[in-house]
C-alpha cells in the first residue's frame, strides 16, 4: 500500500516517469576495432584501439567517430597562486579553477602483455564495415604494419628499427655450400 501511495502521488504530481538504468558495462567482445595502435611511452609499449560497438558479426555501430580503448586524457589548467588562506595548498601554485583547459595530455593506459593482446585480439575482424589496421605510432609517423603476426609479437624498439631506421637483419647460413662458386671453378 506504501508503494501505491508513493506511486500515486508521484503520478500526481508529475505527469511523466523517469526511469534511470544502470549502464551496462561492454566488454572487449562488443566492440569491433577499426584500428589497434601500438605506442610507446616513458619507455614502456602500449596498446590502445579506435572502437564502434558491434551488436553483431554483421551489425556494427556506424554512427559518431567511434572511441577510443587504452587512453585516458589529462586536462592541463593555468595555474594560479592561492589566495584563500584557509586552504591547504595557501601560497602555492594550483590549477585555475575558472579557466578553460588549455591543452590535453594522451595517457595510454593498457601496457602491452599477454593480458591485454587477448583483449585487443578479440576485438578483431572483417565485416561490412571493414578491416581491422594494425598501425604502429612514432612521433615521427604512424605506420601500418605489414605483418599482422609480427604486430603481436615485435616490441616497439624493433618496429621502430624496421619501420623507421629500415634496418634489415641478414642472417648468414652456415654449413651452406656455395652452389654457384663450384660450378664456376668447373667452367674455368
Amino acid at each position: 500500500m506504501g508503494i501505491n501511495l508513493l506511486f500515486s502521488f508521484y503520478l500526481y504530481t508529475s505527469n511523466t516517469i523517469i526511469i534511470l538504468m544502470a549502464k551496462k558495462k561492454l566488454a572487449s567482445s562488443d566492440y569491433w576495432a577499426q584500428h589497434i595502435i601500438r605506442a610507446q611511452q616513458g619507455g614502456k609499449d602500449y596498446i590502445f584501439a579506435l572502437v564502434r560497438r558491434r551488436y553483431s558479426d554483421d551489425d556494427i555501430e556506424p554512427v559518431g567517430p567511434g572511441e577510443y580503448l587504452g587512453l585516458s586524457e589529462k586536462k592541463s589548467y593555468p595555474k594560479m597562486t592561492d589566495g584563500d588562506p584557509d586552504s591547504e595548498t595557501f601560497g602555492k601554485r594550483i590549477d585555475n579553477p575558472k579557466a578553460e583547459a588549455t591543452g590535453i595530455k594522451i595517457i595510454y593506459t593498457d601496457p602491452f602483455t599477454p593480458e591485454n593482446l587477448k583483449k585487443y585480439q578479440s576485438m578483431v575482424g572483417i565485416n561490412s564495415f571493414g578491416e581491422t589496421a594494425y598501425l604502429y605510432k612514432f612521433k615521427q609517423m604512424t605506420i601500418q604494419a605489414d605483418k599482422v603476426n609480427e604486430f603481436w609479437t615485435i616490441t616497439q624498439d624493433d618496429a621502430y628499427n624496421k619501420y623507421i631506421l629500415k634496418e634489415q637483419v641478414i642472417t648468414i647460413e652456415e654449413n651452406k655450400s656455395n652452389a654457384r662458386r663450384g660450378i664456376s671453378k668447373k667452367a674455368g
